[in-house]
């Protein structure tokens, strides 16, 4: 569900990094920059009376380039769209992680820690 809505925000039109947003399992071959999530784990929000309809969760979004320089104008790109109102989700904190460079792919990673939350439907019938 959260994947789903991370994965649609960051292709949506005009896509970051050409649309090349995968999760977790990257094609082969595939061509820098690109951009991958990971959903780290979350919760399904609940009352006394039963679920709420919300889901909150965090997600890992790396933003993967040949130079630290244009990995950091990527993930700068990823927070503004963030950043942006959506009725769709809240990001209630978004919190940079370590950067890095990965000696096998030979790119440098500028990486995100989302935590979100979003509305999810809620089967009526469950509820009475």
């Amino acid at each position: 569900m959260i994947e789903t809505i991370i994965q649609s925000l960051l292709t949506a039109q005009p896509a970051l990094a050409g649309g090349q947003v995968y999760t977790d399992v990257l094609p082969d071959p595939v061509q820098s920059p690109y951009i991958t999530h990971r959903y780290l784990g979350g919760e399904l929000g609940m009352t006394f009376r039963g679920p709420d309809g919300s889901e909150a969760g965090s997600v890992q979004i790396d933003c993967w380039a040949e130079s630290a320089g244009e990995a950091t104008t990527l993930a700068l790109q990823v927070y503004k769209r963030l950043s942006e109102q959506n009725t769709d989700f809240a990001a209630s904190s978004i919190r940079r992680l370590p950067s890095a460079y990965d000696l096998n792919t030979k790119l440098h990673r500028v990486s995100w820690e989302v935590a979100i939350t979003i509305a999810i439907a809620i089967d009526q019938e469950e509820q009475s």
